[in-house]
């Protein structure tokens, strides 16, 4: 039970994170109505967010950083040496345990698999990449996330042929 919490609690920080990240690319589907265009985006981020990750390398990992960090909050403090700071042992090995179990490096390597998954599936379903010009993502600073504006924006580039083509990205 504590690890589907935990796989849950992961999944939403790769969401979270993931939308904050700059954009400097969007995908396009030349001629798609907005329907099929929003609807075709959201079922591939969804096949992607209810994938089971709770046996994936990154996550096992993870999970084995957090538990160690976990046992080590919950422990006794550690006997008093004369003239030892008791915050400043205990912070230390905070981040000595850190550094062992890299828990920011397994979950940006899950982001990643996840991303690319995502990626995959947009391009099966027809979608093609294609790198925003300085103007358009000036454009989309202004936008609130998951806003209507910043949505129709997106399908405007996305669905116009000639921008699509003009700035695909070119796989290699």
């Amino acid at each position: 039970m504590m690890r589907a919490r935990l796989s849950l609690a992961v999944l939403c920080t790769l969401v979270s994170t993931g939308a904050m990240a700059a954009t400097s690319h969007s995908w396009g589907k030349p001629g798609a109505t907005r329907e099929a265009f929003e609807r075709g985006s959201r079922d591939c981020m969804l096949k992607a967010a209810r994938r089971d990750v709770s046996s994936d390398k990154p996550t096992e990992k993870y999970l084995r950083g957090f538990e160690a960090l976990e046992r080590e909050n919950n422990m006794p403090p550690m006997p008093a040496i004369p003239g030892d700071d008791q915050n400043f042992v205990r912070s230390e090995r905070q981040v000595l345990l850190r550094r062992m179990y890299r828990p920011d490096q397994h979950v940006d390597t899950l982001q990643g698999q996840l991303q690319a998954e995502v990626d995959r599936c947009l391009i099966a379903a027809g979608y093609i990449r294609f790198t925003l010009t300085r103007a358009q993502e000036r454009t989309l600073r202004h936008l609130r996330p998951g806003s209507e504006a910043r949505e129709a924006y997106l399908y405007t580039l996305g669905s116009d042929s000639r921008i699509v083509e003009a700035q695909k990205v070119m796989e290699p």
